[in-house]
């Protein structure tokens, strides 16, 4: 079988598969979003997979075509183009070779001039090109044709012998003069020269031939000519200053969309006096990822699902306009095998049951140690014999329902360090508990179970030799966190492994949970492996990532977790090192770390800290929690241990101190870790 999610990049796509593969969000639309016809440049900016390269594919020129020639004759191209407001001129900086503009010998300067030359040429060639088709499909009069081809000759600092008939004379012209260019910049590696002659004021080319041909023909009246610049991170500093000072002297009838990936804007510097770029006024940003999953109303979840939908259908595996939408996503609901999700979680917890038949629980054995323990030590209160550690398990006991075990003995731990008496504490959790079970929905004890349930279904499935679950579609979408590629790496794992066990993924039954599981841990490890930059910053975010994440899993997997579905911290990191404040930058813009705007309220001083979480694609890696819950609070010299190499060393107390105020039965410091400033650290479970 094929698998329609196999190809998981734009770049791998023609443009009439843009064109049939691209979804639109709802509520106006990507147009909505970045606006093509605006004058204000803008900077589209998100992380690897959300969908960069398709949109400015879909915006420019070929599929605009493709989009008129749907609708009829080769006049509705020009009607589309006149509809849409624009004309988009697509280039993509990744087939630059930005490295071959330095070095060799030559000064900077050198470079900027021989680079900005180089950009002028190939913008006005694929400019020219496009408006030359445009021609041609509408019938423009040979004779302005030939008169606007002369014109755009004109445009060149030196008089030159060809005399243009057509606009495809013209950037076939300027094709001939980047070729030349290549030669000499490519061999300039071994002569240490650089014979090179610039036959073009810098931004003459770019902004005249928009001016010029909006003058020259009609149907160009009132139409924006967009250059879409995309895989801009692959620009070095010094380019990116040249294409920054294009975006500052921008002249009309052009406009810039600029893409790349959040890390990938270097310098926002121009070369007029150094001065830079100002946001608001020349240019404004559009942050994809964020944009996507901040929608309202579940815009990113529909638009998913539409994604993945066009695929089966184009995939031949759904028959286009056979079923309406509400039925398209009951279709990819019911693909995949899911556990019921119920309160009391039965489904969930059945195998515990079967397994455990003949012997006690692993939490109650787990449990019994731990009386045990603290009762040499003095430190289970009212305990005094293996009778009375017996009574407190059968107090706690419900054994048709093992999550409700797990809540009542995550309770007792709860009460552990204030009670008086271990025995009346677990009697008070059997009364609450058995209240409950008599309807009692609305108590504290209820609002417990809805609070940790999914903490204590996850130690459930990690002590009883369970796995942990990541189903479904919608979870799937929850774990890309607004970046679509994401979600396809997710499917086309998960579909693999589907074939693999033998299934029929889509086509006959569902995908099952093992092909769920597997999936998805191999897509964690593929976005852990490709989400990271190269060289020692790249080894000191993947150290602080498995560091934090680490930090996480141990709490929650502890015996009263601080937080529910703990993935998310503060921080106050005006207080960090540089270091440290540094690479969390660096994790952030390689979204490994995503920030919650909003930020955390400090509880004391009221200041708003920062607030990040992982990236949930990383949820499987470490057993943790897909949707966020609390947030740990973390003062600087946490933050620190965590992020700055130069303090990693001191990471190992810092967490064995946490996870101890959380451990039964002493519930705080011991082994010498005392000295981690015990006073910023929870030692009971917050409610918040």
């Amino acid at each position: 079988m094929i698998n329609p999610f196999d190809v998981t990049k734009a770049v791998d796509f023609s443009d009439e598969q843009i064109n049939k593969f691209f979804v639109d969000m709802p509520e106006g639309g990507f147009a909505a979003m970045a606006n093509p016809r605006s004058p204000m440049p803008m900077l589209i900016m998100g992380g690897k997979g959300s969908g960069k390269t398709h949109l400015m594919r879909y915006f420019s020129y070929p599929l605009q075509k493709l989009r008129g020639r749907n609708t009829g004759t080769s006049a509705d191209v020009a009607e589309m183009i006149k509809r849409e407001g624009y004309l988009g001129i697509y280039l993509r900086c990744g087939g630059l070779n930005a490295a071959r503009f330095r070095g060799k010998g030559q000064a900077d300067e050198v470079w900027d001039a021989v680079f900005a030359y180089y950009m002028e040429l190939w913008l006005g060639q694929l400019l020219i090109n496009c408006v030359a088709d445009f021609a041609r499909l509408c019938g423009i009069d040979p004779a302005t044709e030939r008169l606007a081809a002369r014109e755009c000759m004109g445009l060149l600092d030196e008089n030159h012998d060809p005399d243009p008939q057509t606009l495809p004379d013209v950037g076939a012209y300027f094709h001939q003069l980047q070729r030349r260019l290549d030669v000499a910049v490519n061999n300039s590696a071994l002569t240490r020269k650089l014979d090179v002659s610039i036959e073009a004021t810098s931004g003459r080319i770019v902004f005249g031939l928009p001016q010029l041909l909006a003058a020259r023909f009609t149907q160009f009246q009132d139409v924006q000519f967009l250059y879409l610049l995309d895989e801009y991170e692959n620009l070095m500093d010094r380019q990116q200053r040249y294409i920054n000072t294009l975006l500052r002297e921008k002249e009309l009838p052009c406009s810039f969309k600029i893409g790349g990936r959040t890390y990938g804007f270097k310098t926002y510097k121009t070369f007029s006096d150094e001065e830079e770029i100002k946001e608001g006024s020349e240019y404004e940003v559009l942050p994809l990822d964020q944009k996507m999953r901040s929608g309202a109303n579940g815009d990113y979840k529909a638009f998913a699902k539409r994604l993945c939908f066009r695929r089966l259908k184009e995939a031949g595996f759904v028959t286009p306009g056979l079923l309406d939408e509400q039925r398209e996503f009951e279709f990819l609901d019911k693909a995949f095998e899911v556990i019921p999700n119920t309160l009391l979680g039965e489904a969930d917890t059945a195998f515990v049951i079967e397994k455990y038949e003949s012997f006690e629980r692993p939490y109650f054995v787990k449990l019994r140690d731990k009386l045990r323990s603290g009762m040499k030590a003095a430190k289970s209160p009212g305990i005094t014999s293996e009778e009375d550690i017996t009574a407190i398990c059968e107090l706690l006991a419900v054994p048709q329902y093992p999550l409700l075990e797990k809540l009542n003995i995550f309770l007792l731990y709860k009460e552990w360090r204030s009670s008086s008496n271990l025995i009346t504490s677990a009697q008070k959790i059997k009364k609450d508990c058995d209240q409950f079970q008599k309807g009692g929905v609305s108590g504290p004890y209820s609002r417990q179970l809805e609070k940790r349930r999914g903490d204590m279904l996850a130690q459930l499935y990690r002590e009883c030799g369970g796995k942990q679950q990541y189903l479904g579609i919608d979870m799937f979408i929850d774990m890309s966190e607004g970046l679509p590629r994401n979600l396809l790496v997710i499917l086309k794992a998960v579909f693999n492994w589907s074939i693999f066990r033998g299934e029929g993924p889509f086509a006959k039954g569902t995908i099952s949970a093992v092909a769920q599981r597997e999936g998805v841990r191999e897509a964690a490890e593929w976005f852990f492996d490709d989400a990271r930059m190269p060289g020692d910053d790249g080894a000191a975010i993947r150290s602080s990532i498995r560091r934090l994440a680490t930090l996480f899993r141990e709490i929650r997997y502890s015996d009263k977790p601080s937080e529910k579905a703990l993935c998310t911290f503060s921080a106050d990191l005006t207080r960090c090192s540089p270091e440290a404040e540094r690479i969390i930058s660096l994790a952030e813009k390689w979204s490994l770390l995503l920030r919650l705007v909003e930020g955390q309220k400090d509880k004391n001083t009221l200041r708003i800290d920062d607030k990040l979480f992982i990236n949930p694609m990383l949820a499987p890696k470490w057993d943790l929690p897909v949707a966020r819950g609390g947030a740990l609070s973390l003062p600087s010299e946490e933050v620190n241990a965590i992020f700055d190499e130069t303090h990693s060393t001191e990471f190992e107390g810092f967490q064995t101190f946490r996870v101890n105020a959380m451990t039964a039965p002493l519930f705080g410091a011991k082994n010498g870790v005392e000295k981690h400033a015990q006073s910023f650290l929870p030692l009971e479970p917050s409610d918040a």
